[in-house]
């Protein structure tokens, strides 16, 4: 008897130990077949990082089975199925939460025809010296087949994009990015059947964009959705202007153009950075003053002492306007900075005018 219960006790222990069994199975969900002889990894996520803990190939029938000590009720994990060169990961289960798992796999082609953008985010934010941009796409692979471009591996072609030349921190937070010529770029993830999502980012010298941003459209483009980062004054057709809305702290004018073609090029009207737009509108009034004040000069010899006196208070006014674009250039679109702002110069112009008498 004794003998009997310290058996049983051995095997409920093992039991626990050993935890819950994963099984699935791999299908291709437009053929209906279940895919034999090929590899499933195990993940798990330990310490911030991706660790594969086991690799196993499906039966003849397609199916798969992961045990083992690690896998304890309520553990989180992930899986995928390396199917003709290509990784399909699910998405991240818990163990004990469902009774089997299925992974879909599809045949791949290097046919282009069925990819197009959804919906293609710019964000613009305009600093001291740099233009951060961040781009975000909806893709759509409207094929029943994976489109796995050209190559393989990390060198692989896939999703084609064109940047301007002069880039740097280059950023690819959904994959590997590569450069394959002045300007063309290339992600290097597979694209399976319907919608995949792809993001990055890079900075630019905003000494080289006076001029508008050009978007090169590589894919049909359903949206083209930009947002501006201070917002911009000079929106114009074909451009929607939606207004300001906000976006993870930051208020962005949201701007857009739909229904675009393979090979049109879209000139987004950047503003420049406030530090840049200050400077350089300053430069332009306060020489058009100086200019206004030197041809009074030449032609009065002895301005009187109210003249002067009007002058020295114009250029007072002319360094309180500065001072105060300064002050809110983080915040263009304050009424109270507006009213300030309109106040000042009424009075700047009204003094000019007088003084051109």
């Amino acid at each position: 008897m004794a003998l009997r219960w310290l058996c049983a006790a051995i095997v409920l222990c093992a039991s626990d130990l050993w935890g819950a069994a994963i099984n699935g199975y791999v299908l291709n969900p437009f053929t209906q077949a279940r895919i034999p002889g090929i590899p499933v990894a195990f993940y798990v996520r330990q310490d911030g990082q991706i660790l594969e803990m086991l690799r196993k190939e499906t039966d003849a029938e397609g199916r798969f089975s992961f045990t083992g000590p690690f896998l304890q009720s309520g553990l989180h994990f992930g899986l995928a199925a390396f199917y003709d060169g290509i990784p399909y990961f699910s998405s991240t289960l818990e163990a004990g939460a469902q009774q089997q798992v299925i992974l879909e796999v599809y045949e791949k082609t290097d046919d282009p025809s069925g990819i197009r953008i959804s919906t293609h985010h710019l964000f613009f934010s305009l600093r001291e010296d740099a233009i951060e941009c961040v781009q975000l796409l909806q893709i759509h692979n409207a094929l029943e087949r994976t489109y796995s471009g050209s190559g393989d591996g990390q060198e692989r072609q896939v999703t084609e994009l064109a940047l301007p030349t002069g880039l740097f921190n280059l950023q690819s937070h959904s994959g590997l990015l590569h450069q394959a010529g002045e300007g063309r770029f290339f992600d290097n993830q597979p694209l399976p059947p319907g919608r995949s999502q792809r993001s990055f980012s890079f900075n630019l010298d905003a000494r080289n964009f006076a001029g508008p941003y050009v978007h090169q459209v590589i894919y049909p483009t359903d949206r083209l959705e930009i947002f501006l980062d201070p917002p911009s004054t000079e929106i114009k057709p074909p451009f929607i202007d939606l207004g300001i809305i906000e976006q993870h702290g930051r208020q962005y004018q949201k701007i857009v153009i739909e229904d675009l073609s393979p090979d049109q090029q879209v000139a987004v009207p950047l503003p420049l950075a406030p530090s840049l737009r200050w400077s350089f509108k300053w430069a332009a009034l306060v020489g058009a003053f100086l200019a206004g004040g030197v041809a009074l000069a030449l032609s009065r010899q002895h301005p009187s002492t109210d003249r002067t006196r009007a002058l020295e208070k114009r250029q007072h006014l002319i360094e309180e306007l500065a001072r105060l674009d300064d002050s809110f250039a983080d915040r263009p679109a304050d009424p109270h900075y507006l009213d300030q702002r309109a106040h000042l110069m009424r009075e700047t112009v009204a003094l000019t005018q007088a003084l051109d008498v």
